[in-house]
């Protein structure tokens, strides 16, 4: 999946800093001047990280909160484009895709495992029933539930492959 980036900050102050996360980050950056047009970009897509100017946060607390509502599970990251060189925010903003990345990969790992942990236990439980009702079958029954059972190792034994 693409970076996708949302600055929002004033234009004279966020130009060079889009440029560099463009050039640095191969990253597709959207600029939103205003917190309102911030807010209605939000409310059109979804980005990977959005990043707001820290005078536009400042200067009306509720409006940066109303932004920081709107961006959902996008995590947001203040920014100084007047204070800080456009490579240190290139800096910043790498520093918290890594995170980001890191955290959504041992998010899925761990969703994966629980999710094996889960299908193992109800997989180990039909094999289980399958072979008790296997030993109790009358004849006319047992081929199908020999498939049953053979079906259900199988399923394990991948499963924990």
């Amino acid at each position: 999946m693409p970076t996708s980036l949302l600055l929002i900050a004033p234009v004279v102050a966020a130009d060079p800093v889009a440029a560099a996360l463009r050039r640095d980050l191969d990253a597709e950056v959207e600029l939103a001047t205003t917190r309102r047009a911030g807010l209605a970009c939000l409310r059109r897509r979804e980005y990977t990280l959005v990043l707001l100017e820290d005078s536009l946060a400042s200067a009306d607390p509720e409006a940066a909160e109303l932004i920081y509502q709107a961006a959902g599970a996008t995590p947001a990251l203040e920014i100084h484009c007047v204070l800080s060189s456009a490579e240190r925010i290139v800096h910043q903003v790498r520093s918290a895709l890594l995170r980001l990345n890191r955290d959504r990969t041992e998010a899925a790992a761990a969703a994966t495992e629980r999710l094996q942990h889960e299908l193992g236990a109800t997989l180990t439980g039909i094999l289980l029933e399958s072979q008790l009702a296997l030993r109790e079958a009358n004849p006319t029954l047992q081929p199908k539930l020999r498939h049953v059972v053979e079906m259900a190792s199988t399923l394990c034994e991948r499963l924990r492959a």
